[in-house]
């Protein structure tokens, strides 16, 4: 009998250690995780008796603020801009939680950031609304508007940087989305708009400049030059200029854009392949320099990860992609490797990656840290903390960064960049133009320009040749998309201060 009591008394002495260590890792362990998880409900509920935090753009452009209600959720997330930066906002919403912005900085806009503890705490106890701290975004609400109105109603992206700072300037992508119905606390009016949304096989929710990955095509033309730089080629180094290139172990040919020989005909250089954007001859230089080579150099640009230090929602970009993951090792055979080398194959590159890409060649060399929240500050208006992200150290030789920084300006002054260029900038301004395969017959290609202007780096896509289709190119379409965001940024620096 005692033995039987023994025994039953050792079993619930472990069940009950059992439930006190599953208790103490809840609370101590996952707490926190439980806490952030959007699909908590009750957590979400407490949050609205607080007056979250405000996003502000520019000195005054209010992007997200909350009202005071009469309803048992005290506050509304409104979102005054509407559609203008929604894919930088995100959306505030008791059935559907937080997105973008709205969740990355979520203990600031509720006033539980590190230094608002004490500040907390006092509310709770005198019974006071809690207010939270408010970003300062980097975005510029003037080169927003142009980054709109420039694409207009074609499907696609345009990202603007500061090259030295990494702070977006602009980022704006087509379709988008209106947040208010997702934070109204009408739940059918929410719901019916979460439905519609995710219906839409546009997929408006995701953002084209930063989740949705597009073949590069000549633009990652940049990438390969770096490479073949540092590996001691030169600009002048010529080839064989074929008007389509035998692809090695195969029957297939690699054509040029249009047919033909790329600059008249004969051997042609490094520098012309790149002003002219010269299929046959950086397929060349690809399978020179081998897959590992290029892959190498994509990584040290910012291929294989989200870009550092970017406070949002990012996939990586990759010189071997897999599709709805993330990247594979660079094991590409020699024909694998030509495609590879034109931005093609299996390469895959958000819009932000590519602007990165300008960027760094603006920079000589130095990538930048990507960032949409320049200051965090308190109710008072106190600056509480101050994002300053420092730019890699050099990823190539000093020779190389300028000489690929001359090369990208030589193909706006005198190649397939001309129709981006803006007459005051010659000699300043770089870019790459891209058309890239879609791989879906009859599709018309997607089409790219990446540049850089003094204060600025700019990537643009537009997806299926846009409003010409088959008869776009990148200088064409989204050229005039990159220019006007420089010429807005030349017209502001020029003012007046």
């Amino acid at each position: 009998m005692n033995r039987a009591i023994r025994r039953i008394a050792l079993i619930l002495g472990v069940a009950f250690a059992a439930l006190i260590a599953q208790l103490t890792w809840i609370q101590v362990f996952s707490a926190e995780k439980l806490a952030e998880n959007p699909a908590n409900r009750r957590l979400l509920i407490k949050e609205y008796s607080i007056r979250r935090g405000a996003m502000v753009a520019g000195s005054d452009v209010v992007v997200a603020e909350s009202r005071k209600t009469p309803d048992k959720l005290k506050y509304l997330r409104v979102y005054p801009q509407k559609t203008l930066f929604a894919q930088i906002s995100g959306y505030y919403s008791i059935l559907y939680g937080r997105y973008l912005a709205e969740q990355t900085y979520n203990d600031y806009l509720i006033g539980a950031g590190p230094q608002d503890r004490f500040a907390a705490i006092a509310d709770d106890l005198l019974g006071r609304d809690r207010t939270g701290d408010s970003l300062i975004l980097t975005l510029d609400p003037v080169l927003q508007k142009v980054a709109r109105d420039a694409l207009g109603g074609q499907k696609g992206a345009a990202v603007a940087l500061d090259p030295e700072t990494g702070e977006i300037l602009a980022m704006y992508a087509n379709p988008t989305y209106d947040p208010n119905p997702l934070s109204s606390h009408n739940l059918a009016t929410a719901t019916k708009a979460w439905t519609k949304l995710n219906a839409d096989p546009l997929k408006p929710l995701i953002s084209r400049a930063t989740q949705e990955r597009y073949p590069p095509g000549s633009t990652f033309k940049v990438i390969v030059t770096a490479a073949a730089l540092e590996d001691g080629i030169r600009p002048s180094t010529t080839y064989p200029n074929p008007r389509a290139l035998k692809l090695p172990l195969t029957n297939k040919t690699l054509p040029n854009f249009g047919g033909g020989a790329c600059a008249g005909g004969g051997r042609i250089s490094m520098a012309q392949a790149l002003r002219v954007s010269c299929n046959t001859t950086f397929a060349q230089i690809g399978m020179q320099l081998g897959p590992d080579k290029l892959n190498t150099m994509a990584e040290k640009f910012g291929f294989g990860a989200a870009p550092k230090g970017f406070d949002l929602p990012a996939v990586p970009s990759c010189f071997v992609a897999i599709a709805g993951q993330g990247c594979e090792a660079a094991d590409r055979n020699k024909p694998q490797t030509a495609l590879s080398s034109i931005g093609q194959q299996d390469v895959r590159a958000t819009p932000l990656q590519m602007a990165v890409i300008a960027a760094t060649v603006a920079n000589l060399g130095r990538v930048p840290q990507p960032h949409v929240v320049r200051e965090i500050r308190d109710p008072s208006g106190k600056v509480v903390k101050r994002i300053l992200l420092p730019s890699s150290d050099p990823i190539y030789s000093d020779n190389t960064a300028s000489t690929l920084r001359d090369l990208m300006i030589q193909v706006v002054d005198r190649g397939t960049g001309r129709p981006a260029a803006v007459a005051s900038l010659r000699g300043e301004m770089g870019g790459k133009t891209g058309t890239a395969q879609t791989g879906v017959p009859n599709e018309p290609p997607h089409v790219w320009f990446i540049a850089f202007a003094p204060g600025i780096a700019v990537a643009v896509v537009v997806e299926n040749g846009g409003d010409l289709a088959d008869a776009a190119t990148g200088g064409k379409v989204a050229g005039p998309v990159a220019r006007a965001l420089i010429e807005a940024k030349l017209k502001q620096d020029r003012k007046p201060r």
